[in-house]
């Protein structure tokens, strides 16, 4: 069992919870949007700018991560 899943957890259904999880789950979806780039990039240049955008992409869903679990924990 989570943090997230413990019915004791009064952060979750709050305002912030669910702004949380709504931008953590657009995170994901443009991370895979900028992984599916990448892979399909063909030249060096279009290679090296999809790179860039999927690390980006990347280090948004990992602060996205962090800000929900640090909203279930209360830290």
């Amino acid at each position: 069992m989570t943090v997230s899943d413990s019915p004791d957890n009064p952060r979750e259904g709050t305002e912030a919870h669910e702004s949380a999880v709504r931008r953590l789950d657009a995170a994901r979806s443009d991370q895979h949007d900028k992984s599916e780039a990448h892979d399909a990039a063909q030249d060096p240049a279009t290679e090296r700018e999809a790179g860039s955008e999927l690390a980006e992409a990347n280090e948004e869903l990992a602060a996205r991560e962090a800000w929900v679990k640090w909203i279930e924990r209360g830290y």
